[in-house]
């Protein structure tokens, strides 16, 4: 569990990574929201979601 400063910390970087990308014209799926989520509650460490995010890419899914 972590605590409700970090948990905050981590949404407002979400947050402001998926604001940066969709001024770029990103997509932003609903499995990346998810996968994020999971990452804000501490479910799941950084590493484990750009695993995650990486796996998902479309040049890994023919591999």
């Amino acid at each position: 569990m972590i605590s409700n400063v970090e948990q905050k910390r981590r949404r407002e970087m979400v947050e402001y990574s998926i604001a940066t990308c969709e001024l770029e014209g990103c997509i932003i799926s609903d499995e990346y929201r998810r996968l994020s989520e999971k990452y804000i509650k501490g479910e799941m460490t950084l590493e484990d979601l750009s695993k995650e995010v990486r796996k998902n890419l479309p040049s890994n899914k023919s591999r």
